[in-house]
């Protein structure tokens, strides 16, 4: 029984190369009864003329040819742009393993061996089609969505830098309010200035973090070997008032390993993760922090001595505007989103699993560098 062709692929242009007559005789009305459109040529120079012309939708090569041999033609019909993605199918009658070999590494997607068998060779045309078609349509959709990506960053972008003039001069005023009518305000209004403030505060925090966000997305930067200890000193200094507050002790390594990366965006990952630590560890926060190289990986941590997080827990957590610890949240959801990015952003990837001896360790990957000592 005739295997039946799909409607989608009737009218699909096939370019069949053979420099025997009675070949493409035999092949061509074959294929035609079954509705392709068909372009024929005996000679692979022939072929790659008709090409320029017209871009078929697969190709059925001969190997052996006078003058240009199918490799020949292949390997050209690959460097080309117009015709490196059209799917190239050999015949041959030649069943040789190493031969079919150097035809797929030459981009080849299927191999036929003559005297070819007229419902084969009518399968694989089909099912090369189909998943050729697939994969059009798949990176149409990848372009599609790269670019819808691009412009929700460059709108939040834009939304957070304009909400931050406003949240500046509602700051502002609150603060020229509570100085010059502190006098007057009964401990009840105090209270409420000082709500209304932490939560501009709290809300200037989300707008940076989405700003950082967008920007690790859309910005080149300049790779640089990594000062670890200087940039965990930084980290350490930015968080002194809650380190202070939550009475979290640190203890570092006395030399870092090597790694390579951008400073500014190293320091915001040790920043995130140093604060996540100081915030949701045990009480007294007792966090460690360390690195190791594998070849040319370098991996870095932060160990704390809270509860541990479950499976599910640790596969949310890297998730925008995700609060695990909604009794104790006192930030957005964005850090260690912002963590997540970066680091992919830098040809890293970060993780959480249980620390030795327990509580939580979250890791993060980069390119090694040079050894740097701490200072």
């Amino acid at each position: 029984m005739a295997t039946s062709l799909p409607n989608e692929l009737r009218g699909a242009t096939l370019l069949i190369v053979d420099d025997k007559p009675q070949n493409l005789r035999l092949m061509s009305d074959f294929l035609a009864e079954h509705g392709f459109d068909l372009m024929l040529t005996r000679s692979g120079a022939q072929a790659l003329e008709k090409v320029r012309l017209a871009t078929p939708d697969l190709i059925l090569l001969d190997v052996r040819m006078p003058d240009m041999d199918g490799f020949e033609v292949c390997r050209r019909l690959k460097q080309d742009s117009r015709t490196a993605n059209v799917p190239v199918i050999f015949m041959t009658a030649v069943d040789d393993t190493a031969h079919k070999v150097e035809g797929f590494g030459l981009g080849a997607v299927d191999y036929i061996t003559k005297p070819l068998q007229r419902e084969e060779l009518l399968a694989r045309i089909q099912h090369h089609l189909q998943f050729h078609r697939l994969q059009e349509e798949l990176t149409a959709k990848g372009k599609d969505l790269a670019q819808k990506n691009a412009e929700l960053e460059a709108y939040g972008h834009t939304i957070a830098h304009s909400l931050k003039t406003p949240l500046a001069a509602a700051s502002r005023f609150l603060d020229i309010l509570y100085k010059f009518k502190a006098d007057n305000l009964t401990d009840e209004q105090r209270h409420l200035l000082q709500q209304a403030s932490d939560a501009l505060a709290m809300t200037g925090e989300v707008v940076d973090a989405l700003l950082l966000l967008s920007t690790v997305a859309q910005q080149s930067v300049e790779w640089q070997p990594l000062d670890m200890g200087r940039l965990v000193g930084q980290a350490l200094h930015q968080l002194v008032d809650l380190k202070t507050r939550t009475h979290a002790s640190v203890q570092l390594p006395k030399t870092w390993p090597r790694a390579s990366g951008y400073p500014p965006w190293v320091g915001e990952v040790w920043l995130n993760l140093l604060s996540n630590a100081f915030k949701y560890a045990g009480s007294p926060p007792q966090i460690k922090l360390g690195g190791e190289q594998d070849g040319i990986e370098t991996r870095f941590w932060v160990r704390d001595n809270g509860k541990p997080l479950s499976e599910e827990e640790r596969r949310r957590v890297f998730i925008p505007f995700t609060r695990l610890h909604q009794e104790r949240a006192t930030g957005h959801g964005l850090g260690l989103a912002t963590v997540q990015r970066i680091v992919s952003r830098l040809g890293g990837s970060v993780s959480v699993s249980a620390a030795p001896g327990g509580g939580n360790e979250f890791s993060f990957t980069l390119p090694a560098g040079q050894t740097v000592h701490s200072t």
